[in-house]
């Protein structure tokens, strides 16, 4: 009977395995310095990194976005989820569009400009990062420039392209949004929202987070509410100019009847009735619009999100900073890492030359 014969070839390669390892731990052990080496110059850039690493204060606000849900659709949606088939999550949360509008420039803009201890948040990051212009053509040194007006359509190429430095050191380039100062996300079961700022400096993030609350509430409400808003403010139009017709005939009317006591002309009491034909006109047409601008008012209450601050950041911020102990690790691990791999590939090579 013929018995194979593969086991001993893998006994025979099992055992090779078993003596290269070894091999390699006696070649380690023979070397250390140099891993020695690798890992004290891993040391020195992590400890390096350490120092150059500035501490930062992140500034962080919940809150919530509530809408009331109008038109069929809201009916239906809430009939399909009774059987599983309407969506989880409640149609009255419009968060993605309050997290796109969060990194508008419009939105962004208005918090630049707002105004802290007399001054521009635009200008207090300026300094804080120590932001400055392209030379000029023909001239080598960065240019400083800070902000003297708010006014867009005034602004200069230079102001322009601050601006949108600026923007971009908020928000994160397209290719480097992790390193952006400000960060926005919700919790898709409670529907919070977060927004969080972090900068270099205590104060400057706590005010850069308040005013973008402040400045995406406002431009999100105003959008929310622009058709009903629009529609308000014509009826409340309508109303007041029927509510001085109105009082303009009634004192029309009382005038009329001051100076003529004791009518005995049909003329006059025909100049009568017509007032009080139109005051009567006026009248009706004036509790018409009354209750327009009441169902109007109700619609634009209605239809206001109502955003509500859960937490805001109170003074002191923690301050962040990378762990001394976490960055010494790291740097132990890789440096003998890279030592070993160098200390080992080179035996290998030599061991391959040495066979050719």
């Amino acid at each position: 009977m013929n018995i194979r014969q593969d086991i001993p070839d893998d006994d025979i390669s099992l055992k090779e395995l078993i003596l290269k390892v070894q091999s390699a731990i006696r070649e380690l052990i023979r070397r250390w310095p140099v891993v020695a080496l690798f890992v004290m110059a891993g040391l020195g850039v992590q400890i390096l990194r350490y120092i150059s690493t500035d501490t930062v204060y992140p500034a962080t606000l919940t809150f919530s976005v509530d809408e009331d849900e109008t038109g069929g659709m809201s009916g239906i949606t809430g009939i399909l989820g009774q059987f599983g088939l309407g969506s989880m999550r409640p149609a009255r949360y419009n968060l993605d569009k309050v997290l796109a509008l969060s990194k508008s420039r419009n939105v962004v803009t208005s918090v630049l400009f707002s105004k802290d201890s007399d001054d521009f948040l635009a200008n207090h990051l300026i300094r804080e990062y120590q932001l400055t212009l392209p030379p000029l053509p023909g001239e080598k040194d960065r240019r400083e420039m800070l902000f003297t007006h708010d006014s867009l359509p005034l602004f200069t190429r230079d102001e322009n392209s601050m601006l949108m430095t600026l923007y971009y050191q908020l928000i994160g380039l397209p290719n480097k949004p992790k390193k952006a100062l400000m960060k926005a996300n919700y919790d898709e079961d409670t529907n919070i929202m977060e927004l969080s700022v972090t900068t270099t400096n205590e104060n400057l993030s706590a005010a850069l987070v308040r005013e973008l609350f402040q400045s995406l509430s406002q431009y999100y409400i105003n959008k929310a509410v622009e058709k009903q808003l629009q529609t308000y403010q014509v009826v409340v139009a309508k109303r007041d100019s029927i509510l001085g017709e109105l009082k303009s005939a009634e004192y029309a009317l009382a005038q009329f009847k001051d100076s003529h006591h004791g009518l005995l002309m049909r003329t006059d009491q025909l100049t009568e009735m017509r007032l009080q034909r139109e005051i009567a006109a006026l009248g009706a047409m004036y509790g018409e619009a009354v209750k327009n601008t009441e169902i109007a008012g109700f619609s634009l209450k209605n239809k206001t999100p109502f955003i509500r601050v859960i937490d805001s950041p109170l003074s002191p911020l923690a301050a962040v900073r990378p762990s001394l102990r976490r960055s010494l690790l790291i740097g132990i691990l890789l440096g003998g890492l890279v030592g070993s791999i160098f200390v080992v590939g080179r035996m290998v090579w030599r061991n391959i030359m040495t066979s050719l």
